[in-house]
């Protein structure tokens, strides 16, 4: 009797730089840096309580304290299984898109690798769990552009894990599911999509106007956090006068999302390597949806689906994370890993989508 067993090249060579990730987080990475709360959750004892269910810290303490009890601690087989969870996440979202069909493979493979990315969510973390929700928000806003509106027991499970982890994102992807659905089956005119877009667009705006002395006390709680000596923060604060953080919020966005500046990739090594990561993704970015560029410089042409739940997305997850990353260039790099896997989802959503119709014509 003969037996075979056939081996994706791709997804083996993924795994094996998953698992090359997961050695340099432990081995390397941890000893020259912090890895998060990683030692304290794999540390946590045996401690189930029924906060796991509505408090994401219990939660990481009860999953975390369990494996370090049974596998000894933060050690690269306790942080093990964290890491094939992810493997098998981000491999799930691509094979469910079928992304491998119109991406290059070594294409994929590279924007799928990328440091902070791996790092972050190859050891015990809240980031596996943001990645988690990431990966089934992307999957359903992709069927959603494609007028498959069926929602999943898995769509309802990444519900529970944002509105648990970072619920304050969950607003601008409601939004953006509403909005398909309406630009795809209520309006059948350009203008009519995009007057319907520009509609949504400023009632955030409204809202965002309406609660400015709101978030601008929160904006003061958040450098007061950051200012702590246990926060190591490397920043000063840049709020100073009233509505400063409306008034810095396109640069700060940029930058939170970018993580270090220039100067701290000078000073520290692993600064510079996660700045150029930063440089080199939104260089893939821009690739991708070059597209989109192209039709608005030359032609003048907007798609108003792309622009108008886009724009939400993006700039309203980016706002939000624009208070946690401006403060410590670190702190960006790895709040950032809760949601970039969805932004990797919807850029290849826009490359494939101008693929199929270069394909048609």
């Amino acid at each position: 009797m003969k037996y075979s067993c056939k081996i994706d090249c791709f997804w083996f060579t993924y795994f094996i730089i998953r698992f090359f990730y997961l050695l340099f987080a432990i081995l390397v990475f941890g000893r020259i840096s912090t890895l998060g709360d990683t030692q304290r959750y794999l540390g946590a004892g045996i401690n189930f309580t029924i906060s796991i269910f509505y408090n994401s810290t219990s939660l990481m303490d009860c999953i975390g304290g369990l494996i370090g009890t049974l596998f000894g601690g933060t050690n690269i087989i306790s942080n093990f299984p964290f890491m094939v969870i992810s493997f098998w996440i981000v491999k799930w979202a691509i094979n469910e898109l079928n992304l491998r069909e119109f991406i290059n493979s070594s294409f994929l493979l590279v924007l799928i690798s990328l440091p902070n990315f791996c790092i972050w969510t190859s050891v015990c973390s809240k980031e596996i769990f943001g990645l988690a929700f990431s990966a089934i928000f992307g999957v359903l806003l992709v069927n959603f552009f494609n007028r498959k509106y069926q929602v999943r027991k898995r769509d309802f499970l990444a519900l529970y894990l944002c509105l648990l982890f970072k619920p304050q994102y969950f607003p601008f992807i409601l939004q953006a599911l509403i909005l398909i659905y309406v630009i795809n089956e209520k309006f059948k005119t350009p203008k009519g999509k995009l007057g319907v877009g520009v509609f949504f667009i400023g009632c955030n705006l409204l809202g965002l106007y309406l609660m400015r002395d709101l978030v601008n006390e929160y904006a003061d709680m958040m450098y007061i956090h950051f200012s702590l000596d246990s926060a190591e923060s490397t920043r000063d604060n840049i709020w100073l006068q009233k509505d400063d953080f409306f008034r810095k919020a396109p640069l700060g966005m940029l930058e939170a999302f970018y993580g270090p500046t220039l100067s701290e990739m000078v000073m520290k090594p692993s600064h510079l390597v996660a700045g150029l990561e930063s440089l080199f993704m939104i260089g893939l970015f821009i690739y991708l949806c070059r597209k989109i560029f192209f039709r608005f410089l030359v032609r003048a042409k907007v798609h108003a689906m792309f622009f108008s739940v886009y724009s939400i997305i993006i700039i309203g997850i980016c706002f939000l994370h624009y208070p946690f990353g401006i403060f410590n260039p670190g702190s960006a790099i790895r709040y950032r890993t809760n949601f970039i896997f969805l932004f990797m989802l919807l850029f290849l959503n826009i490359y494939v989508f101008y693929k199929k119709k270069a394909q048609q014509n």
